[in-house]
């Protein structure tokens, strides 16, 4: 995969998280979800987070999008089959949550293996 693809495919990261923090801003003042305003706002800090280190790639942002991965598992994924059980619904919301965020935790990997000094070395 090229740098220059990687890039592109973590800009489309960035505007997914703008829209999700967009979203979550929202929910703040206009609920539309049980979720409480307090868990917006840090869902709003999570996304800026996002969008820096999705544009950036910190060293240590591959540690926050594999933590946030499994926490999105467990509360997307965790709504997502209560829906399919309630309600035999899909939350296509969570659907992608669920699946895109490995991917970017995946494609983080590649990144820094992209960058690392020692894969330079052995070109």
């Amino acid at each position: 995969m090229s740098k220059k693809s990687l890039h592109i495919i973590f800009y489309a990261f960035a505007t997914i998280s703008f829209i999700a923090m967009l979203y979550h801003i929202k929910g703040i003042f206009y609920p539309t979800t049980l979720a409480p305003a307090w868990r917006h706002g840090i869902f709003v800090c999570i996304n800026i987070i996002s969008i820096y280190g999705v544009i950036k790639r910190p060293k240590w942002f591959i540690w926050f999008a594999a933590i946030l991965t499994l926490q999105q598992w467990y509360s997307h994924g965790g709504y997502a089959i209560h829906l399919w059980q309630a309600e035999n619904k899909i939350h296509w919301i969570s659907v992608g949550v669920i699946l895109l965020l490995p991917v970017l935790v995946w494609l983080l990997f590649i990144d820094r293996k992209i960058k690392s000094p020692t894969t330079a070395a052995h070109s």
